[in-house]
């Protein structure tokens, strides 16, 4: 080798090892979980699901999110109910609601000072939720993902917040990865009846995304719980084009997901538990402080020691069509924690 090729190959590490820093400070996560990182991202072309599809049509997905994402700051929630009314709104064949990354803050700036519930809102409001929520989040909670869907679609479009608790469909507490499944199944029913997107929270309810379909040897809607494989979902950190990841049930179920944003702890937490530092709660997303579904020392749990995610329905009949309501993984309308 001639010393002009030693050279040349000496700048060419140096800059291989700066491209890689640079990826590293990039690839930090920004959502309250400690971030890792790997060589090379999850793949958002790739499917390694097997057995059959049950979920939301990609074209339409990959329109509803494209002019919207990435998200800025904490608004995962409202990011991931513009692309559910956008996506909606490409159902009904209307023009989308949302077209820019300037309508978060928008909505931001709406949910200030209307959405609240019934019950009214705990003060004091933060920038994101505003008095849409029944909880101190420090972003958006449930009942405020499912105001801003109901809310932003067309008359006579309802979404309501799905609770798993595993009290809701077993005497007895089964193990841990059985409620994953369960609760899985619960939320892919709702994906092959309707064929569109659900929000859900992942990483014990620090994070929301795009559910968007599941991979099943059998249909959800037939099963319990399913033969599921995988779920796909769509990330609101993320520009559209590198947006999707798919994970297998057992990593969904067991977390240490790794994703340019950070390790991902998926469904491995119940709601409202942290990743890191053993024991305690995420203070972040708090339970209920106001309304009927506020935990009471003989009902000590809403959202905690469960998963939740907000998807379309029917529940329109006296009155159910109202956000406010929460139901059990199983179809019962909530009126107690």
């Amino acid at each position: 080798m001639t010393h002009a090729q030693r050279v040349a190959l000496r700048i060419s590490v140096v800059l291989l090892v700066a491209a890689g820093a640079l990826l590293a400070t990039v690839w930090h996560g920004a959502i309250g979980l400690t971030p890792t990182v790997q060589a090379v991202p999850n793949n958002p072309g790739a499917s390694t699901g097997a057995g059959n599809f049950y979920g939301a049509d990609t074209t339409m997905t990959i329109n509803a999110i494209k002019s919207i994402w990435p998200q800025v700051g904490p608004s995962c929630g409202i990011e991931t109910a513009e692309a559910a009314v956008n996506y909606n709104d490409e159902v009904r064949g209307v023009g989308l609601r949302f077209r820019s990354t300037t309508d978060q803050k928008v909505v931001a700036r709406n949910n200030q000072t209307s959405g609240a519930s019934q019950w009214g809102y705990p003060t004091p409001i933060n920038a994101y939720g505003g008095v849409t929520n029944i909880s101190r989040d420090v972003g958006t909670d449930p009942r405020s993902i499912a105001y801003m869907e109901w809310n932003y679609t067309p008359s006579n479009t309802f979404y309501h917040d799905y609770i798993y608790r595993w009290q809701f469909a077993n005497s007895s507490a089964p193990s841990f990865y059985t409620q994953v499944l369960q609760a899985t199944t619960s939320m892919a029913r709702g994906l092959a009846t309707w064929h569109e997107p659900l929000t859900s929270q992942i990483n014990g309810g620090l994070h929301s995304v795009l559910v968007t379909g599941v991979y099943s040897y059998n249909d959800p809607r037939s099963a319990y719980p399913a033969q599921i494989t995988s779920v796909v979902y769509r990330d609101p950190m993320a520009y559209y084009t590198v947006s999707r990841f798919e994970a297998s049930i057992g990593t969904w179920a067991g977390g240490h997901f790794s994703t340019p944003y950070g390790v991902y702890s998926l469904w491995s937490l119940y709601y409202g538990d942290r990743a890191s530092a053993g024991d305690g709660k995420n203070t972040s997303d708090p339970e209920p402080a106001v309304g009927i579904y506020k935990p009471t020392p003989s009902q000590p749990i809403h959202w905690y020691r469960g998963f939740t995610w907000i998807q379309r329905d029917n529940n329109w009949a006296n009155g159910t069509w109202n956000p406010d309501w929460a139901y059990t993984s199983t179809g019962a309308k909530m009126t107690a924690p």
